[in-house]
């Protein structure tokens, strides 16, 4: 069984990123909605949004690099 790391076209890689960008907005959605059910005001439930988003898109790229899909 071979063990070297399969290389993929960049279309593909792009899509692995788009896919991880989308996640990582959906997460950011719902982390806004959650904070502004919680009672922050709308510039607050942004800035927790872009938290999440900040957050959210460097370990899905972490983790879809660690499995070779990047």
């Amino acid at each position: 069984m071979s063990t070297q790391p399969v290389s993929h076209p960049p279309v593909v890689r792009a899509l692995w990123v788009l896919v991880a960008v989308l996640f990582s907005a959906l997460v950011a959605l719902v982390a806004g909605i959650l904070s502004g059910a919680a009672g922050s005001a709308l510039p607050e439930a942004v800035l927790h949004a872009g938290g999440a988003f900040a957050a959210t898109l460097p370990l899905c790229l972490t983790v879809l690099s660690a499995l070779g899909a990047l």
